[in-house]
Parts: C-alpha cells; structure tokens; sequence
C-alpha cells in the first residue's frame, strides 16, 4: 500500500515539472540540476516540520501561526533549497530559470507534504491534495522565484524579500481559509489558487519575452 501512496503522490509532482520545464524553451535548465532542487525541496519539508511543531502550542493566533510560522517557514525552506543548490551558478541566467527553480523546490517539498497526508488521512485527501495543495505550493514559491532572478541580477535583496513576504501572507491566508472548514474560506481559498495562478502565469510570459537567449 505504501509504495502505491508514494507512487500516487508523485503524479501531480511530476506532472506540473514536466509542464515548467517545457515553458524554460530558450535555455533548458540541465536536467541534473532540476532533480538536486526536487530533492533538496523534498529535505526541506524536515526543518519546516520542526519549526511547526514547535511553535504549534507557543501560539494561539491563528494568524500569526499560520502566516508568520507555517506560510513563512515553508516558503523560507523552498527557497533555501534553491538558494544553497543552484543560485550561483552560471546555469541560473535567465529571469524564467528563477520560477523554473522555485516551482521546482515547491514540487518537491508538496510531494512528500503528499505521502505525509495520504499516509495518515487516506485516499480521501488525494484529490484535494493534488489539485488545490501542489498548485498552492507552486503559485505561492512563484511569488518569490521570479523575484529571486531580478534580485541575483541587480544584486538588490529587496525584490526577493518582498516576494518572500507575500508568498508566506498568501500561503497562510488560505491555509486559515482551508481549515475554516467553511463555504466562504474554501471559495476564497481557491480565488487565493486562481489569482495567483493566473499572476504567475503572466510572470512567466514576462520572463519569456525578457530571455537574453530569446531569437
């Protein structure tokens, strides 16, 4: 049954990191580098879990705990991944290769976010965990992956930590909606996925046409 789960909740993983990188047309990231930032975002769910845990009975508001604790520190964790793995290098280039990277370190850490949830909830979570869960980590790591880019070329820290900041208010306001368990939280959950899908779909065709290695 495990293996069956683990193979489950690598389908939407899998299928939203073929679809980002078809979109990086003009300077394809090297296929290694994409598996060290899948893998890297797949630890990184660790020390998220601990900062969690911790804080988890230090804080009651549930604003702060989801925004400042959990949306911050799951941001946080996905961008170290790309920050300590593949920033520096030559390869990151192109202002694409920043959402390229980010979504990827996303989709790493929603995978075993996945596994966790189906192992211990059942197949009952398996729709809403592929659809709304995985596209939630991936337009929320957009938020800061785009930004990430601009802020290694003009060497501006600001641009990268505004995109943090935003990416853990999103992704701890619709973790309160979620939880709400209401008619009203789960529809401005999902308006939270759809506008920011729809954001981050704009980004990546700002970053195409902004591509040194565009023809």
């Amino acid at each position: 049954m495990i293996p069956f789960i683990i193979i489950v909740a690598f389908i939407p993983g899998l299928f939203w990191l073929f679809y980002f990188i078809k979109k990086d047309k003009y300077e394809p990231e090297p296929p290694l580098f994409i598996v060290y930032v899948f893998i890297a975002g797949m630890v990184a769910i660790l020390p998220a879990g601990i900062i969690e845990r911790f804080f988890h009975q230090l804080i009651s508001n549930k604003y702060i705990y989801y925004i400042f604790i959990v949306g911050l520190s799951e941001e946080m964790v996905k961008f170290l991944a790309v920050r300590l793995t593949v920033f520096r290098n030559r390869e990151f280039n192109e202002p694409i290769d920043g959402i390229v990277y980010s979504t990827t370190a996303a989709l790493g850490f929603a995978t075993v976010e996945n596994i966790l949830y189906m192992m211990t909830m059942g197949w009952k979570v398996i729709f809403v965990r592929a659809v709304f869960s995985t596209l939630g980590h991936i337009v929320f790591a957009a938020l800061w992956g785009y930004p990430l880019y601009k802020s290694k070329k003009t060497g501006k820290k600001r641009y990268v930590v505004f995109g943090l900041f935003i990416a853990a208010l999103m992704h701890g306001l619709y973790n309160i909606f979620i939880i709400s368990a209401q008619l009203y939280g789960l529809l401005l959950a999902v308006a939270i996925i759809i506008i920011l899908y729809c954001l981050m779909n704009r980004d990546i065709k700002k970053a195409e046409e902004e591509s040194p290695y565009k023809k």
